[in-house]
């Protein structure tokens, strides 16, 4: 239920904030106040516990960008996963414009439409759901159904450890359902409280779901009810735009009628079974590892012969399979892996999704979006901490720690170097341990001499009025909550830096 029915078609980023004026400036980078409060509010907890948390925020993004400058002097921006990575994300911030211009320009809500969305806003939904990979068994199971067997217990042979039962349980609103998964929305709205559903298709199965219980608000406040309709118009034009989106990208496919080819397909596929499919499974799904050349039988991995064969021709034009590999290396797609039938169809999915991002750049490449101001300063953004990555490596490789080093260290500190009980550990126990120790204390000495000396090399100036006035909007959180975020979905998961 977690697997949206209708992926991200577009970005959907936020609106770029209209102050740019500038922070820092570091080099040939800038640090606009947009830049700083945006990194600020998903940067680390830790400094936040800080009296100027800002300007201390601020001091590790000055970091950033020394490194990032050393970095573009070894001449890394001119690297293959540099380069491609800043022209994937310009692609994004590009074709995120073109959304902007053709799908949320378009969107308009009527009073009415609101006023149903307020209503489901405020009707509340419980489900639970038998999933299965098979069309068959999922027929054999609403047929027990139907026969009086009770879901309760059909759902509970569905469980065996460590999954648990609240795995398969969903509560929330009718409205953020059809935010989540319009489709699978549209296909239970006419379903009753304490009713069964048909095996509905999903992306990676099929689903029996029963409604447990429906409910709704009864009593709102009007400071209540303003807030679910915020919510409400939010939600509406999410949804709206992305079945106009759909229609959009579904128009753009059928001009350029993208057709796949059968021994381009079975190299990638191959390929990516080679990367994250064990030797047993690749067997038992009888996927090859070696393809016929005029030279014999060769490796998949042993000829660019094979990546330079046709996947996928549209429109006048052809993707080869490096192009792919190229594109799923800088995505990482998660692939399906429980059967060789949703193994394949992911496969394909992904293929059919560059082809769709293709299109979609070229599209926005041809109106000029990649050209606004607004797309350059966020592709620059973006290549400060790539190019940061990338120093970053740099450094680390420089250091090396012998393993007469861990054996002096441990035998210098060897008292803090317990189990859980409070026993000293062996050296060969505490090998890893101690490692690691001496690598954290190394890496904070090369970064910060190679900071120190980043600083007399690069004009680093900071606007330290600007970051007062900044620092006066924020409030100190004195037990900010350490958070990762990823993106899970849409055209570029990025880590949130």
């Amino acid at each position: 239920m977690a697997v949206l029915c209708l992926a991200l078609i577009f970005l959907q980023i936020g609106p770029v904030s209209a102050d740019t004026s500038i922070v820092a400036s570091v080099g040939r980078f800038v640090i606009t106040a947009h830049d700083l409060m945006d990194s600020y509010e998903f940067g680390p907890a830790f400094l936040k516990r800080k009296p100027d948390a800002l300007r201390a925020h601020l001091e590790y993004m000055i970091y950033e960008r020394l490194i990032a400058l050393e970095a573009e002097r070894l001449r890394y921006d001119t690297t293959r996963f540099v380069r491609d990575r800043v022209f994937a994300l310009e692609e994004d911030l590009a074709v995120d414009e073109l959304y902007r211009d053709e799908i949320l320009s378009r969107v308009n809500l009527t009073e009415e439409e609101i006023g149903i969305g307020v209503v489901k806003a405020r009707t509340n939904i419980r489900l639970r759901w038998i999933f299965t990979q098979d069309m068959f068994e999922a027929t054999q199971i609403a047929r027990k159904l139907e026969e009086g067997v009770p879901f309760d217990s059909l759902y509970a042979l569905q469980f065996s450890p460590p999954e648990r039962p609240d795995e398969r349980v969903l509560e929330t609103t009718l409205l953020e359902l059809e935010r989540n998964n319009p489709e699978f929305a549209s296909q239970i709205a006419q379903i009753r409280s304490q009713e069964v559903t048909a095996p509905l298709e999903g992306p990676d199965g099929f689903y029996i779901v029963r409604v447990d219980e429906i409910w709704q608000n009864p009593l709102l406040t009007e400071s209540e009810y303003q807030a679910l309709k915020v919510e409400a118009v939010k939600v509406l034009r999410m949804v709206n735009a992305d079945q106009l989106a759909k229609e959009y990208v579904h128009t753009m496919l059928i001009a350029a009628n993208p057709v796949m080819k059968a021994a381009g397909f079975n190299i990638v596929r191959a390929y990516l079974a080679e990367k994250g499919l064990s030797r047993d499974t690749r067997i038992q799904w009888d996927i090859p590892s070696t393809f016929m050349t005029e030279a014999g039988p060769l490796p998949i991995t042993a000829s660019g012969e094979f990546v330079s064969r046709p996947l996928v021709s549209f429109a006048g034009q052809a993707l080869t399979v490096r192009d792919y590999l190229r594109w799923f290396d800088i995505r990482q797609f998660q692939l399906k892996t429980s059967s060789l039938k949703s193994f394949n169809s992911s496969v394909k999915r992904t293929i059919w999704k560059m082809v769709q991002d293709n299109l979609l750049s070229q599209e926005a490449y041809w109106r000029g979006t990649d050209l606004r101001d607004t797309i350059q300063q966020e592709t620059r953004k973006w290549e400060a901490k790539l190019l940061y990555l990338a120093g970053r490596s740099h450094l680390m490789r420089t250091i090396t720690i012998s393993d007469a080093d861990v054996k002096r260290r441990f035998e210098e500190q060897q008292h803090q170097y317990v189990d859980g009980s409070g026993k000293l550990l062996s050296f060969d126990q505490a090998r890893q341990h101690v490692w690691a120790d001496l690598y954290r204390e190394e890496e904070r000495r090369v970064l910060l001499r190679a900071i120190q000396r980043l600083r007399k090399n690069y004009p680093v100036i900071v606007h330290e009025d600007i970051v007062r006035q900044l620092s006066s909007r924020i409030q100190r959180e004195l037990s900010p909550i350490d958070v990762i975020f990823y993106k899970p979905g849409g055209t570029f998961p990025r880590v949130a830096f």
